[in-house]
Parts: C-alpha cells; sequence; structure tokens
C-alpha cells in the first residue's frame, strides 16, 4: 500500500498521467473540427451523451488528479480557447456542450496556477467569451438575413445511380423575398461514428429561383440519368466535369475549386449585397466611359499605333466582381 502511494504522489508519475489529459483537448478539437465543416445528426442521442459523459468524467479525474502539474495547467488554458468555437456554432447542442463546458471550467479553476496568472487568464477568457458572443450573435441575428429553409427533396437527398453525389432542393423564405435553391453534395464524405453521423456540408449550388419564380421553382422536375443532373429536362451537373487523375493514377473527384462551398455557414448579408450592387453600378459607368473613349491613333508616319487600354477601363477591371451570380 505505501509503494502504491508513493507511485501516486511521485511528481514524475503525475507529469506523466498530465499528459493523458491532452487526449480530452484532442477530443474538443475534433467536434470544434466538425461543428464548422460537417452537420451533427444522431442516431442515438441517449447513447451518446451517456459515453460523452463518462469520458469528460474522467478526464475531470485526471485534470483533478494532476492539478499541481505545469502541463495540466497548460491544457486547462488550451481547452478555454478550443471549446470556445463548440459553444458559438453548435449552441442548443447539449449533450454535446454540457459535459464540455463543466470539465473545461472544472479543470482552469482546479489547476495550481499562481493566483495573479489565474485571475489575467480569467478575465481574457472571460471577455473572450461575452465580447465573442455577442459579436456572434450580431453577425448572425441581426446583419444576417433570417431565414426559414425547408428541404422539398427526400431527407437524404437524391443519390446519383453512381453513389458519389447526392441532390436536394431547399425552400428559402425571409419577410421580403423568397427563393428555391437546388444543391449537389459529395456523397461518400459523410462520417459514421455509430451514434453520431457527420454529414459533409461541402455543396455547389447548381439552380436558384428568386422570389418571381419560386412559386414555379417549388414544382423542379430534379433527377438524374446516368452522370448527369436534369431540372426541368436541362443539364444542370455532370459529374464527369469534376474528375481528375491524381499522381498514382486513380481517378477522383476535384472539390476544391470556388464553385463548391466547404461549410454550411453561407447566409445571406445584406450589406454584402448592398457593396455587389454598387460594384456593378460603378464598373458599368466606367465601362460606357471607356467604350466612348479613342482606342487608337495613327502616328505621322501612317502606321497604327497598338490599341491601348485607357485608365476607366483598367478600373473597371479592377472594380468588376470576380464571380457573377
Amino acid at each position: 500500500m505505501e509503494t502504491i502511494k508513493k507511485i501516486l504522489t511521485n511528481k514524475w508519475f503525475i507529469l506523466v498521467i498530465s499528459c493523458l489529459c491532452a487526449a480530452y483537448t484532442l477530443v474538443l478539437c475534433y467536434f470544434a473540427y466538425a461543428v464548422f465543416f460537417y452537420d451533427i445528426t444522431y442516431t442515438d442521442k441517449t447513447k451518446f451523451a451517456i459515453i460523452y459523459t463518462v469520458i469528460s468524467i474522467l478526464a475531470g479525474l485526471l485534470f483533478f488528479y494532476t492539478r499541481r502539474s505545469f502541463i495540466t495547467c497548460i491544457i486547462s488554458l488550451a481547452n478555454m480557447l478550443v471549446f470556445f468555437p463548440t459553444l458559438l456554432l453548435d449552441w442548443g447542442n447539449w449533450p454535446l456542450i454540457v459535459p464540455a463546458a463543466i470539465v473545461t471550467l472544472f479543470g482552469f479553476f482546479c489547476c495550481k496556477m499562481n493566483d495573479t496568472m489565474k485571475t489575467i487568464f480569467g478575465t481574457i477568457f472571460l471577455l473572450l467569451y461575452v465580447l465573442g458572443g455577442i459579436a456572434f450573435f450580431l453577425v448572425m441575428n441581426v446583419f444576417r438575413v433570417t431565414t426559414v429553409d425547408t428541404l422539398l427533396s427526400a431527407p437524404g437527398g437524391i443519390v446519383s445511380p453512381s453513389g458519389n453525389f447526392r441532390c436536394y432542393v431547399l425552400d428559402v423564405q425571409n419577410k421580403s423575398s423568397g427563393k428555391v435553391d437546388v444543391y449537389v453534395e459529395p456523397n461518400k464524405l459523410d462520417k459514421d461514428l455509430d451514434f453520431i453521423v457527420l454529414r459533409t456540408t461541402i455543396k455547389k449550388l447548381v439552380k436558384q429561383a428568386i422570389k418571381e419564380n419560386r412559386d414555379d421553382a417549388l414544382r423542379y422536375d430534379v433527377h438524374w440519368e446516368g452522370d448527369k443532373l436534369f431540372i426541368n429536362g436541362e443539364e444542370y451537373f455532370d459529374e464527369n466535369d469534376f474528375l481528375e487523375e491524381t499522381d498514382t493514377g486513380e481517378m477522383t473527384y476535384k472539390l476544391t475549386d470556388d464553385v463548391w462551398k466547404h461549410t454550411y455557414f453561407e447566409f445571406d448579408y445584406p450589406i454584402f449585397d448592398l457593396i455587389d450592387r454598387i460594384t456593378k453600378i460603378v464598373s458599368e459607368k466606367l465601362l460606357e466611359v471607356s467604350e466612348k473613349e479613342p482606342t487608337g491613333e495613327i502616328d505621322e508616319s501612317g502606321g497604327e499605333e497598338a490599341e491601348t487600354t485607357t485608365s476607366a477601363t483598367t478600373a473597371a477591371r479592377l472594380f468588376t466582381p470576380a464571380f457573377q451570380y
């Protein structure tokens, strides 16, 4: 018994055990990554809540046992930062947030850090959470257009015959207008973790009907014919357009172009629309001016000088948006 007590109180043994606390930090990092790039859905919410709670309790015991280790102090500070994105982006997902929040706060307050340093870091984290939360709330609820999204297609999407892609139709409504969007997603990038499924949010907008055509768009005929997606008889997507050969000779799909969105945080911001409209107006005016100016002159030797780009044309190109929707 005395030998076990010596081992458990040995500072080097505690230092080694404190390194295990980093495993919980990796868990927090994984979920912070998941809530940003995936849509987390539960196949068994109760099972996930129980397992994650047990893991969190064990992590809390490790934090308490190694609270005097400087490694635990560093890990506790890192947890406060890593947990912040999950708290903001997945607010309301209590089985994921509550256990992590308790362990993160417990680890920070129980570690034997200098009182002055703990006060300083505590103040920094408090400001980070409060000011960051307020800023996030303003962006998501004031500057963003609030919409009600209704899935018009099957919950799992309309899967292509190859099984590589799926599409779905989304009815987007807000107070002033509405639209119907048709998206295509890769179908083999989801991650099934038994009790939760991480659904990929990589998607491509292939068709959008604005307010004036919304009623007709609600009756879209969307279907696959081989590798191609047809909407009301017209082709809008071809799987082969994104197929490429890797260095090893394997064929894979390239989803890194700008046409693919890699996060589900894609919202309508009125200020961005206003900037886009102003940019287009300025571009049109500058192009009109450039068209009225002469593009070349005949020199005294009778030869025609090369056509030069006017300053107005150059400015117009600078103001022209890089992407046209």
